[in-house]
């Protein structure tokens, strides 16, 4: 079976579970930065300061990255939709499993 994507939804893209697992690696990309291995420049932060850049900077890589995909999906629907260019395809096919 060929499956063709023609329209990316970006409601779908901001709704969806994508924002949160975006959310969950920065947060963890953040305790790696900040409180793992923290650069010499942060070593004299306290631990609420820490939790605090952990906080701001998942928030801000997660915004920045959404807003991305975003833009990537309006533009995506632009040169399928507007300039009809050929969505991505997929070949798939149905595996019956023998018992």
């Amino acid at each position: 079976m060929k499956l063709e994507i023609k329209n990316i939804s970006v409601n779908s893209l901001v709704v969806s579970s994508l924002p949160l697992v975006v959310f969950v690696i920065a947060v963890l990309g953040g305790a790696v930065t900040f409180i793992i291995e923290p650069n010499p420049q942060f070593s004299m932060m306290g631990a609420a300061q820490k939790l605090l850049a952990v906080g701001l900077y998942s928030l801000l890589y997660a915004v920045l990255v959404s807003a991305l995909f975003v833009f990537i999906a309006f533009v995506y629907n632009i040169l399928t939709g507007v300039l009809g260019m050929r969505g991505v395809s997929f070949d798939l096919e149905e595996v019956h499993e023998h018992e």
